[in-house]
């Protein structure tokens, strides 16, 4: 599923991301790149396609907030967490 970048960085930042990789979607003149993350409950979320340049910086930031989202101290576990989460990306 397709959502805006700000809500994936979002998702990382609050800790409800397992995985995220960097993926091309075209190669030519211009390079355009999206980001695909993986979130705890196995939901698959993409950004949409942009500039690699901005794309990459992005997947950095992102990167990094997977790890800081892991390292949050929560009295809730990481499941719990995520029911209680509801997603406007359906």
């Amino acid at each position: 599923m397709v959502v805006f970048l700000l809500e994936v960085e979002g998702l990382a930042l609050v800790g409800l991301v397992k995985e995220v990789s960097l993926e091309d979607c075209e190669v030519g003149p211009t390079r355009r790149s999206k980001i695909r993350v993986v979130l705890l409950d196995g939901r698959s979320l993409e950004s949409e396609c942009m500039l690699y340049e901005r794309v990459v910086r992005s997947y950095l930031a992102l990167s990094k907030y997977v790890t800081l989202g892991k390292s949050i101290g929560r009295a809730l576990t990481e499941e719990e967490t995520a029911k209680r989460v509801r997603f406007d990306v359906e």
